[in-house]
């Protein structure tokens, strides 16, 4: 039997395409690897958001002595696939019906390149527990001058809400306790359907079952546009109280030079009305420093955005170029003034998201045990808690938080 293992990169959108692609496989006679020395061939499902990203999995695919499938993102960039790899298998993000077909070619040492657009709705996909991924939509409507994802998924693609509760219900029944509703912005979902977030939100809470949505992320104009909906929704108890809202700068000035279809205000608003509303909800979003033409006023803009709402996640970046963008043509900043405000950043970040953790030391919080490794779980409003014993998934559990880091609560059970 051919054995399979996956290595993947990236958002929970990819996460989600790697359990299409188990499913597939799994229900086509291969067999699954628990690891890459057992396999026969590997599949690389790919990322190509940074610049940095792409460059490490291009070395590591060049190194690589087995055969192997590249899916993902890093399709859109083709040239340098085809100068750098020999004899490359790719497998589009829109084409994952076609995997086995991948394997094959890999196996045979033949190219193979396919990209052409398929409904993924009906396709099989691996039930995972206790976390279930679930993807709502693919694609977005924005059209950022940094992104190349946009490039990779270009297509608006919102699954039917009948498809998604079926998904969830046979979740259910498999284990699943933490359901992650995922895209590529979720606050896009049902713009090519006649329907929005919402409507699939509300239906969602329907089903039965003792679990919790963790709702993907959404830009900050869908976030402004459905804001009074979205915090009645996540006060039922069903939904984590977490929202991730991507703002990437503090300046108005930069945020209109990316093209983002949002105002950093729009951002400011909703997290002060969030918190009004949802004083103990956790806070995500994602910023890039270094983008072209950034002054040093504008950065500091960013600092104090995140000094004045100290959210409760930052995923920070350093801008780099990616082809085929329309940042591409733009000039650029020194990299070294980049990694310089990169690392104030950060610092600025650790500590804000420190001193917000520091704040649950001595409470008594419910868990739900989601990672044998470590023993991590996630409170109510999607705390990762670190526990001091083995549990077994999916169970709650009473925790006393004893300490607490920029990432992460440490507790000992009650």
């Amino acid at each position: 039997m051919v054995r399979v293992y996956f290595k993947t990169y990236g958002c929970t959108l990819n996460q989600a395409d790697t359990d299409i692609m188990k499913g597939i496989v799994g229900n086509t006679g291969y067999g699954l690897a628990d690891k890459s020395s057992d396999a026969d061939v590997i599949i690389y499902n790919t990322c190509t958001v940074k610049g940095a990203t792409e460059n490490k999995i291009m070395e590591e695919m060049k190194e690589e002595k087995k055969p192997f499938v590249i899916a993902g993102c890093l399709y859109v960039n083709r040239e340098r696939i085809l100068n750098e790899i020999k004899n490359p298998v790719v497998v589009g993000p829109y084409a994952l019906e076609k995997i086995c077909t991948a394997i094959d070619a890999a196996l045979g040492g033949k190219t193979l390149w396919l990209d052409k657009r398929e409904d993924k709705s009906s396709i099989i996909r691996e039930i995972t527990a206790p976390i279930l991924r679930i993807p709502i939509q693919e694609g977005c409507i924005g059209n950022c001058a940094f992104c190349q994802t946009k490039i990779a998924r270009p297509f608006l693609r919102s699954y039917p809400v009948k498809t998604i509760k079926l998904w969830i219900e046979e979740g259910l029944k498999k284990g699943a306790k933490e359901i992650q509703v995922t895209g590529m912005d979720s606050g896009a979902y049902g713009l090519d359907i006649d329907s929005n977030l919402i409507e699939l939100l509300n239906e969602l809470v329907k089903i039965e079952g003792d679990f919790r949505i963790r709702l993907g992320m959404i830009n900050p104009q869908h976030v402004a546009a459905f804001l009074d909906e979205l915090i009645e929704l996540l006060q039922n108890e069903k939904f984590y109280k977490f929202i991730h809202i991507p703002v990437q700068t503090g300046s108005e000035k930069v945020c209109k030079d990316m093209n983002r279809p949002h105002t950093v205000n729009d951002f400011r608003n909703s997290v002060i009305k969030f918190r009004e509303k949802i004083p103990d909800i956790s806070i995500a979003t994602d910023i890039i420093v270094g983008y072209c033409g950034e002054s040093d006023d504008e950065f500091k803009d960013t600092l104090q955005l995140i000094e004045q709402l100290r959210p409760d996640v930052v995923n920070l970046s350093k801008f780099t170029v990616r082809r085929g963008t329309k940042a591409e043509k733009l000039k650029q900043l020194p990299t070294e003034i980049i990694k310089e405000r990169s690392r104030i950043c950060s610092e600025v970040v650790k500590r804000t998201c420190e001193e917000n953790n520091r704040k649950h030391i001595g409470k008594t919080v419910e868990v739900l045990v989601l990672e044998k490794e470590g023993t991590k779980g996630r409170t109510d409003n999607y705390k990762q808690v670190v526990i001091d014993k083995e549990i077994e998934l999916g169970k709650r559990i009473k925790v006393k938080i004893m300490d607490a880091n920029h990432g992460s609560l440490f507790g000992e059970i009650c």
